[in-house]
This record gives structure tokens, C-alpha cells and sequence, in this order.
């Protein structure tokens, strides 16, 4: 994404105010290559128009096909406008890797953080409730493997991909 004077302006204001600029990065998976595009966009359009986040946009790369399993992978650039904002978004979609960009030194009050570990234990309570009451059959249990395999090659191409970047920000 490209940086513009008016983004920049946005982007120092919500800092300024205690928010972070952030690249959170998710994979999904679909045996339908539309239906991968479609909830791609969809999931997109949902997470930068959440509240708390001040601006989103996400570049979705273009879904690849193993093991009869379409994936892809999705970087939002968000700028949200507290902790806890992020802390939420973190819990409620779950992405894979998270860069916060700015700011690199963070100053949290008491009351943020405890906001964010409630909702934590109640997203941990909710989870565990589920896993118990629910359970997986042998269906779901496969497919499950098959996107964890998956978010795991995803999850390694991106710390690769950051810290290439890294390396290339120090060096220049």
C-alpha cells in the first residue's frame, strides 16, 4: 500500500491518540475457487469496517490449489484506534501473523488492559464451551487438519516475506 499525505495525516492522529498502525495477515480456505474469492472480499469488507478501526484496506493474493483445497492468504493494513480495538480484532478473526508497525514503544492504561484480558477470558470460556458441547466429527476433523497444514505453509511464506522486509529495512 502505498502511503499517501492524507493516509499519513490519519495515521499520526490515531497514534497520537493511543492506536496502533498494524498489517494483521490471514489465510482461508474453500474446495471452491469462487466461493474462496467471494469470502475473501467478504471477510475483508467485514474486518476494516469493524469499530474501533479508523482505516482498513487488504490485498488478497490469489488462491492456490493442493490437496483439494483452495487457500489464500489476506494482508490488512489497519489503523485502529486502541489496544483493546486490537486485541478484539485479534480474538475475533484470528489471523496468522500480526506486524505492528507503529507505534514501536507503547504506553497502555490499567483499565485497556484489563478490557482486553476480560474479553480474552470470555473468548477462551466461549471457545472451550464450544469444543466441549460441540466436538468434531470424522469430516470436519479432516478438513481441519487439511487447513492447518495449510496455515502453516501460509503462516511460514509470510514471517519469511517480513522478515525479508526486516532485512531490508536495516540495510537501507
Amino acid at each position: 500500500m502505498t502511503q499517501t499525505p492524507n493516509f499519513n495525516k490519519l495515521k499520526e492522529s490515531v497514534i497520537n491518540k493511543g492506536g496502533f498502525f498494524v498489517y494483521l495477515y490471514f489465510d482461508l480456505h474453500s474446495t471452491d475457487k469462487e466461493n474462496m474469492k467471494n469470502l475473501a472480499v467478504n471477510f475483508s469488507s467485514k474486518l476494516t469496517n469493524e469499530k474501533g478501526v479508523a482505516f482498513g484496506i487488504s490485498e488478497i493474493e490469489e488462491p492456490i490449489y493442493r490437496d483439494e483445497l483452495y487457500s489464500t492468504a489476506i494482508k490488512a493494513t489497519l489503523l485502529v484506534e486502541d489496544f483493546s480495538t486490537l486485541v478484539r480484532l485479534t480474538m475475533s478473526y484470528m489471523p496468522i501473523a500480526i506486524e505492528i508497525e507503529e507505534p514501536l514503544d507503547v504506553n497502555i492504561d490499567a483499565g485497556q488492559i484489563q478490557r482486553s484480558l476480560m474479553e480474552v477470558s470470555n473468548f477462551c470460556q466461549q471457545l472451550t464451551n464450544h469444543i466441549l458441547f460441540k466436538g468434531m466429527n470424522e469430516e470436519e476433523k479432516k478438513r481441519f487438519q487439511q487447513e492447518l497444514a495449510a496455515k502453516i505453509i501460509l503462516g511460514k511464506k509470510i514471517m519469511e516475506k517480513i522478515e525479508q522486509e526486516e532485512k531490508t529495512k536495516k540495510e537501507g
